[in-house]
């Protein structure tokens, strides 16, 4: 794991966070494709009467075995798998750490009528959950700061990730909490900017995201996987990557450059 390991053993304390995350049922609503309810945590979220639900859930283990992987490999997956899943120009702000979750999605708006509403969500993200947030790609005000990193390290969350901008990054950083965003800006979004949904479908650049797929980060970038693609995603990226390991054991023996992709291809 590399320098990516202290981060990894933070959220690895026992049979803690990362086990939690394979609990987490995001309740689906049919109609519309978002998640309306989780209960990851023994708690019913909103539900809406007479509407169809169905249940789905993580199998134990994906989220470590995608923390082994990155996001250069599960691109390629994505790729093989036939599915567009790369999210353009949100980068991390804290150096070294590795992302990976279900989506919590959030949309912020300007509308007036949403002002009064700013990270009221947060007590019902459950643990190991990524905040998946879509401020439209405004770099003017931000929807995320300190504060939030704090309650958002001590629930255990997976980390954040927004189309926009985060501010107060010194205090994100001395967390080792995963921030991933457009970039840094000091102005607040309170009183500019307003909540106007959760666990619906929202954009992370070109990407649409629904609560429940599953979102991986590292210093290269960030992806997206379709919920009912997770498991054909990893089959596709545990190959590849046994081909990159293939790869470099054949560099280090000295192979010429053809060689090392025939050592790949047989691997």
């Amino acid at each position: 794991m590399g320098r990516y390991e202290p981060f990894a053993k933070r959220h690895v304390r026992g049979c803690c966070a990362i086990a939690k995350v394979c609990s987490i049922e995001f309740r689906i609503h049919q109609e519309n494709n978002s998640a309306l309810g989780m209960d990851g945590l023994g708690r019913d979220r909103r539900s809406k009467g007479g509407m169809g639900m169905s249940d789905q859930t993580l199998r134990d283990g994906t989220i470590e075995a995608f923390l082994k992987l990155s996001s250069a490999i599960i691109s390629d997956a994505l790729d093989l798998a036939g599915v567009h899943g790369t999210i353009e120009g949100l980068k991390t702000q804290v150096q070294g750490l590795k992302m990976c979750g279900p989506a919590y999605t959030v949309r912020y708006t300007p509308a007036s009528s949403a002002l009064h509403r700013f990270a009221d969500f947060m007590d019902d993200v459950p643990a190991g959950a990524v905040v998946a947030i879509d401020n439209g790609g405004r770099t003017d005000c931000s929807v995320w700061g300190d504060t939030l990193s704090l309650f958002a390290s001590r629930h255990d969350f997976a980390g954040t990730i927004i189309d926009g901008v985060c501010r107060d990054i010194d205090g994100t950083r001395d967390l080792k909490y995963p921030m991933f965003s457009r970039g840094t800006y000091m102005r607040t979004g309170k009183g500019r900017i307003g909540v106007e949904s959760t666990l619906e479908p929202i954009a992370l650049s070109a990407i649409t995201i629904r609560a429940g797929d599953l979102i991986f980060a590292d210093d290269t970038g960030a992806v997206a996987i379709p919920r009912e693609r997770i498991d054909e995603v990893l089959a596709f990226a545990e190959k590849i990557a046994k081909r990159d390991d293939a790869y470099a054991a054949a560099i280090k023996t000295g192979a010429a450059m053809a060689d090392v992709w025939v050592a790949g291809a047989k691997a």
